[in-house]
């Protein structure tokens, strides 16, 4: 079996050594090819993260594709043109999911806390306790509540915040235990103006690309916060900035922006209720993410189906 890794932004050896000891251990045999340096050798399976089209459509004989990381928006158009047929099929938390817990565990703290005042204070020279909301009444919404949403919104309730949540659907996921108000989509105008941090986990699609515009947004109570750790393009970022101007929204978290590397003299770099991480929320760790795709490729040997597998309809 040949496992060709397109990934330009690891060292192909961690790949190579970890599929490897993974593969061994499952009985696998897996010759594992660098398709950066090797571009036209064929593979059975394949293991990419933004790979070129004109790579993804030369590999004739592929079974499988895994994208390397949760969200697959650069990669479905790819495979839409060139691979049709072809099962896409994501990582599944692997070890992303206590990443991202984490990090809106802090995105929420710093809201509750009033970082976002205290820095303001602290900047005009100004020595002044705030009061902090009653922790029952500051609630967390998160928008959409996939493998790394759940597994935050579970953090955050864990910290005794109370937690709502919107999906498409509204209805509960079979594999979640999820003990808390869900909302359709088409219910997201009440959902959000019953939310103090708003945390945006959707994936990017033709229905959520650009979805929170400034009305949508409007919803939301004045004084709440926004963290953003699923896609840049789902925000209007001139909406946000607009509601941030009017104090609106208080605050924002964001981690994804429409264009990435977020540009020189974009006006999200200076404002100073902004806070801007280069989209590492969630990072693929190579070990987990290794082992999790050897399972997958020994679930295809047996000839059963893995879980994972993207709906190249909805887009995830």
């Amino acid at each position: 079996m040949k496992l060709a890794v397109w990934d330009p932004d690891e060292p192909f050896r961690r790949w190579r050594d970890a599929l490897v000891q993974h593969a061994s251990e499952l009985g696998l045999a897996v010759e594992v090819i660098d398709a950066t340096t090797e571009p036209d050798t064929q593979a059975d399976f394949a293991l990419v993260w933004k790979p070129p089209a004109h790579w993804l459509a030369g590999q004739l004989g592929l079974r499988a594709v895994f994208n390397l990381g949760a969200g697959v928006d650069a990669v479905l158009p790819l495979m839409h043109q060139a691979l049709p047929g072809v099962p896409l099929i994501r990582l599944e938390n692997a070890g992303m999911g206590r990443q991202m817990a984490d990090y809106v565990a802090e995105a929420v703290l710093h809201a509750w806390r009033r970082m976002a005042d205290y820095a303001a204070l602290q900047s005009a020279q100004r020595w002044e306790p705030l009061v902090l909301p009653p922790r029952g009444s500051f609630h967390v919404g998160f928008l959409g509540l996939g493998q790394m949403g759940y597994a935050a919104a579970r953090r955050i309730a864990a910290m005794d915040f109370p937690v709502l949540a919107c999906t498409r659907s509204g209805q509960p996921r079979p594999t979640f235990e999820a003990p808390w108000p869900l909302y359709p989509l088409d219910r997201l105008d009440a959902f959000l103006a019953q939310t103090r941090v708003l945390v945006v986990l959707l994936p990017l699609t033709a229905q959520t690309t650009g979805l929170l515009d400034y009305a949508v947004l409007s919803h939301l109570p004045r004084g709440a916060h926004v963290v953003n750790a699923g896609r840049g393009a789902v925000i209007e970022q001139a909406d946000l900035l607009d509601l941030l101007g009017s104090g609106h929204i208080a605050s924002a978290t964001l981690d994804v922006f429409a264009t990435e590397p977020l540009p020189d003299g974009d006006p999200l770099w200076r404002h100073p209720r902004v806070r801007i991480t280069p989209h590492v929320a969630a990072q693929t760790l190579v070990g987990p993410a290794a082992a999790q795709v050897m399972r997958k490729i020994a679930t295809i040997e047996r000839g059963e189906a893995p879980s994972g597998a993207v709906d190249l309809r909805l887009g995830y």
